[in-house]
């Protein structure tokens, strides 16, 4: 789906954030949200406690829940640079570590998202968001990227991935 290009970017993801899998637990903001295929990937923020919780699996009956203290994620914020605005935040499990990511194309208009799933640094699998543009899909990664940031967390340059402070 493309936007008109008076549309500013919040608005584009607001209208995207009406998620269709959103089990966070009240005292959690859902960050990322979106179907594939007969199965659907959440991300959940507790702001109180520095973690987040990643859900996969059929609607309402995850079967991977982890829940990751800040310490234990990589989250790469947009570098400011090119036509496509992005975030990523990766989430290990053992030898695997599942990525979300969200794109949105400022000169063609899109949004997408989607999990790539790896094996050491293979990627095993790769889904795309259903549901990215069609108001289904949550894409607010940048909640999680200012909560980080709230928590002591930077990037010394607009290349990194945010790590605990200082970065003077």
């Amino acid at each position: 789906m493309s936007y008109p290009s008076h549309v500013p970017l919040a608005v584009v993801l607001a209208f995207a954030a009406c998620p269709v899998w959103a089990i966070c637990a009240g005292n959690q903001e859902p960050v990322f949200a979106c179907s594939l295929g007969g199965k659907q990937v959440e991300l959940c923020l507790t702001p109180a406690e520095n973690r987040v919780t990643y859900r996969f699996g059929p609607d309402r009956a995850p079967e991977i829940e982890l829940t990751r203290d800040f310490d234990q994620i990589t989250v790469q914020p947009w570098n400011g640079i090119g036509r496509t605005i992005w975030d990523r935040v990766s989430l290990p499990n053992g030898g695997f570590s599942y990525t979300l990511y969200w794109a949105y194309d400022k000169i063609d208009q899109v949004v997408s998202g989607g999990i790539e799933v790896a094996r050491g640094e293979s990627i095993v699998a790769s889904l795309i968001c259903e549901d990215a543009g069609e108001g289904g899909a949550l894409f607010e990664l940048d909640t999680l990227n200012f909560a980080m940031q709230d928590a002591g967390y930077c990037r010394f340059d607009t290349a990194d991935a945010l790590r605990m402070g200082p970065c003077e």
